[in-house]
């Protein structure tokens, strides 16, 4: 996971969503680019070093 990612700007957003083909409305774009800005938000919540010991095996079964 890099350190920092640098967001694209909406006119970015906007002219690579033209080069994809799609029929989208400036809307359209508009909710893409805030959930590509979310997602980048979330991407630098996850830690980089897990404690894998510190957490316990979670344990699926069928017949329950």
């Amino acid at each position: 996971m890099p350190e920092q990612t640098t967001a694209i700007t909406l006119e970015e957003f906007r002219a690579r969503a033209a080069l994809t083909g799609l029929p989208l409305t400036e809307e359209d774009i508009g909710h893409l680019h805030k959930g590509y800005l979310g997602l980048l938000a979330l991407m630098q919540r996850i830690p980089s070093q897990w404690a894998w010991a510190a957490e316990p095996p979670h344990v699926f079964r069928a017949d329950e």
